[in-house]
């Protein structure tokens, strides 16, 4: 069956179904459905950009001052009121259009079980954030109650959080140990003459805990501060690698910080670098005072959390309401066997101890030490943001709803800054509870209502019984809890094999996190990921395309074995933005790639001196006068695969060089090979296209039709680009060996296409590359073409004057366009008359020439 493929057409005619395979028994996915039906034609001729947005482009464009647009804004309505006020408040929206119906009864018991959830949590978080165990239950009261007003997912579980506790108990810890330093008689307090423990001693525990309200306060404010100018975008630097390194990065310290209690030891905690090292030298260096009723009150309820949530929440998670909160079991039975055993008195056992059951009045956070970890409070503002909306987003997709970034960005400010003042630590979510809330379905925020309504029992009536509660048991669940994070770290596999970029950036982060701390891992892991960025642009890819011999396809020419080049034409593309860090790079791959003007310059000049020692003529490649463009013998495809071209189309060629062969006698090039065709054939039969060639770009009449046949027994003659390890030294000078092979090869290439679609970003120092590349290859008779230059990219271009050096005529619409209009233009080797660079084209206009 005789096909005639265009720009890209299937072999669908040939095959019975998706899955069928080829010759070769390779497996094809193109449709199967007939090739008339699906194959890809494109009639129109080429089109530079000038003329086509002369053409298409719209004249007018709408263009108010500052002060017309402001005066349209500056208006005032009660819809444009109700819209400010309830995106403030989301809470007014919710109660306007609350059903009570459909949703109250969901509300109530989607409140009560998250409720129950935080209750273990929030004992076990006081503890892990190094403040007082009541300081738990506060966060996991107010900041529920301020995000109902204010934020926007229903589902999104506010309260305490391990990692952003972990980064809170850092900053407590290092002050607290200033704090010491500063007042070494703390030490030495007593009560009824007994040496009290530090973390017992309650100035010290207060000073601790004013420490995490002054983070919690400044925390809360950058991140009102950014919601409201929109700062959000700040987390989109921070890359997945660098979020997973953290997280188990905190994961480990976590765990190492409830080690001790799980082993009822009372160690020296050790801050600053190389604390996880420390930590454990100091856990060896006490093992042997292990407390062995805590540990089997550690390994016991390990083991039950394990058991219940995979075995049964888990594996049974579609057949129940809600899953199990073990978490809570293992914390009233712990409280059941700690009062009935006396696990304090009978097995010195630490337990919770007092916890006041009352809510306490608003105090000013102390902020006197604030400039000491302002730093800090920015990092855990960033991921408090970060997780939190990461969550919301999950949900909302979940439930076909939108939260509003900034709203929500000042949502979580507004919960740590106002719950400051009531003696809370920084809160966050916690996927768990969200997740829960999701699978039941939660309708509104109010179901916020009744979670901080059952914390407020539990902190004003039933608080007391929780004073008995082994602190064993709330490092096992700690400890039980972060197995996700755990199993997490085997992720760095998956990003060495995904991106090497993305494994530096997760293997600088988790190991310096882990054994420097986990500040430093911080910000050693945002400077890497910056970094890494510019590395990306450094590295960035530059190649040859090709042309697929059956499909007629322009791919990347080393990574297809059916790929062959176009004679004559040389196509680069860069995979990367063009500014002042890559362009160089971007000129170095480009000559590497396709050909070197400099070298070619350096080979023609030491051609000329060796032929005029011999006496030879100079002329490179020929005997006669020529000029650098004619106009080419085109054949039009006929239904055999033959190809001829018409007597309207030579004159149209010919009008089209007319410019350049002004220069010297034209002469007529033809070639019998299929490969010398142009992408777009040109036929008697696209004149009676609309267009014609002076409306597209070009000083003639008549019209082209542009349409995808090609014949598809291409000749597999390609064109070789001379490396430097391929180069022959001349045993003369100890320069490039020049040979006629050698110049042949490289006069072959007469036109350079950059394919510059994927260019997103142009700054002056990549417009001024493209214009001194243009003169380059203009130097030694070599056209270069742009095509697929965005908007923004030709307006960088206009106003860097690149168009002063590159005519507009050599800007085109995309690559089939340039490759049509290249390939009618077939370039002669020029006469070996050329001279070196200028003086002002050498410089490229470089401030170093002006200093």
């Amino acid at each position: 069956m005789n096909e005639k493929r265009s720009v890209s057409i299937s072999d669908a005619a040939s095959m019975n179904s998706p899955g069928c395979l080829d010759t070769k028994g390779r497996r094809f996915s193109c449709p199967a459905v007939n090739v008339v039906d699906n194959a890809i034609v494109i009639k129109r001729p080429p089109f530079t950009q000038t003329a086509f947005d002369d053409i298409h482009a719209k004249t007018e464009f709408e263009s108010k001052s500052i002060s017309e647009r402001l005066k349209k804004q500056a208006y005032c309505s009660k819809k444009r009121l109700w819209k400010l006020v309830s995106g403030y408040l989301p809470i007014l929206k919710v109660l306007r259009y609350y059903n009570i119906k459909e949703n109250i009864l969901i509300d109530i018991l989607a409140g009560l079980t998250i409720g129950v959830l935080h209750i273990p949590q929030a004992l076990a978080f006081g503890q892990l954030t190094s403040v007082k165990i009541e300081n738990g239950l506060y966060t996991s009261l107010w900041p529920v109650i301020i995000y109902v007003f204010f934020g926007t997912s229903a589902h999104v579980s506010i309260g305490t959080s391990a990692v952003i506790c972990i980064l809170t108990a850092s900053v407590v810890d290092r002050q607290g140990g200033a704090f010491v330093a500063a007042n070494p008689d703390i030490l030495n307090f007593t009560l009824n003459g007994t040496q009290v423990p530090l973390n017992e001693i309650p100035a010290y525990l207060d000073y601790k805990e004013g420490v995490a309200m002054a983070v919690t306060f400044v925390s809360g404010l950058m991140m009102i501060f950014m919601g409201v100018f929109k700062l959000g975008f700040i987390t989109a630097y921070l890359s997945e690698s660098f979020f997973c390194a953290f997280t188990s990065g905190a994961a480990i310290h976590i765990a190492t910080s409830q080690v001790p209690a799980m082993l009822g030891l009372d160690i020296t905690k050790h801050g600053g670098l190389f604390k996880f090292i420390n930590n454990y030298i100091e856990i060896f260096s006490h093992i042997t005072e292990v407390n062995v009723a805590a540990i089997v009150c550690a390994v016991i309820t390990c083991l039950i959390i394990v058991l219940v949530k995979d075995c049964i929440n888990e594996r049974f998670k579609h057949k129940l309401f809600m899953p199990i909160p073990i978490e809570l079991f293992v914390v009233v039975f712990g409280c059941i066997v700690g009062y009935f055993g006396d696990l304090n008195t009978n097995f010195g056992i630490a337990i919770v101890g007092s916890i006041p059951n009352t809510i306490p009045p608003p105090v000013i956070p102390p902020l006197a030490e604030a400039p000491d970890f302002l730093a800090d409070c920015f990092i855990i503002a960033i991921l408090i943001f970060a997780n939190t909306i990461a969550m919301a987003k999950i949900c909302a997709k979940k439930h076909n709803y939108e939260v509003d970034d900034s709203q929500e960005l000042i949502a979580y400010g507004m919960c740590n800054f106002v719950s400051s003042f009531f003696k809370c630590f920084p809160s966050s979510v916690a996927p768990p509870r969200s997740m829960v809330s999701s699978g039941m379905n939660t309708k509104t925020v109010v179901n916020g209502i009744f979670t901080s309504g059952l914390m407020v029992l539990v902190i004003m009536v039933i608080s007391f019984v929780f004073e008995v509660l082994p602190k064993s048991i709330l490092a096992a669940i700690i400890f039980i809890a972060l197995k996700g994070l755990f199993i997490q770290i085997l992720d760095g596999r998956k990003f060495w094999r995904v991106n090497k970029f993305d494994f530096v950036i997760w293997f600088s982060t988790f190991t310096s996190a882990v054994f420097l701390d986990i500040d430093y891992g911080l910000f050693i892991g945002v400077g890497v990921s910056l970094i890494t960025v510019v590395f990306q642009t450094q590295f960035a890819r530059g190649y040859r395309l090709g042309r697929t011999m059956k499909d007629s396809t322009l791919v990347e020419h080393k990574k297809y074995q059916d790929s062959v080049e176009i004679p004559g034409v040389k196509i680069f593309r860069f995979e990367s933005s063009l500014y002042y860090a890559n362009a160089e790079i971007f000129r170095s791959n480009l000559y590497r790639c396709t050909v070197n003007p400099r070298k070619l310059l350096k080979m023609i000049k030491k051609y000329e001196k060796k032929m005029g020692k011999s006496g030879k003529s100079v002329m490179l490649l020929s005997e006669e006068r020529r000029s650098s463009v004619v106009k080419t013998s085109v054949p039009s495809t006929n239904t055999t695969g033959t190809t001829n071209l018409s007597t309207s189309e030579n004159n149209l060629t010919g009008r089209m060089n007319s410019t350049e062969s002004t220069k010297s006698d034209s002469t007529k090039r033809n070639s019998g090979s299929s490969m010398d065709n142009p992408v777009f054939t040109i036929t008697d039969e696209a004149q009676n296209n609309s267009y014609t060639l002076k409306q597209n770009g070009f000083n003639a009449d008549g019209s082209m039709k542009r349409h995808g046949s090609i014949d598809s027994t291409f000749s597999t003659v390609t064109i070789t680009t001379i490396n430097s390890e391929d180069e022959e030294v001349d045993p003369e000078d100890g320069g490039i060996l020049v040979t006629d092979e050698k110049l042949r090869t490289m006069r072959r290439t007469h036109h350079v296409i950059v394919d510059c679609s994927v260019i997103n970003y142009l700054d002056a120092s990549g417009a001024n590359v493209l214009s001194h590349i243009f003169t380059e290859y203009d130097h030694v008779n070599i056209k270069l073409f742009l095509c697929g230059c965005s908007y923004g990219m030709r307006e960088a271009m206009k106003h860097a004057g690149v168009f002063n050096k590159i005519p507009q005529e050599n800007i085109f619409l995309d690559l089939y366009d340039a490759l049509a209009v290249a390939k009618i233009q077939r370039a002669i080797p020029m006469l070996l008359d050329v001279t070196d660079y200028s003086d002002d084209e050498a410089a490229e206009d470089s401030y170093i020439t002006k200093l």
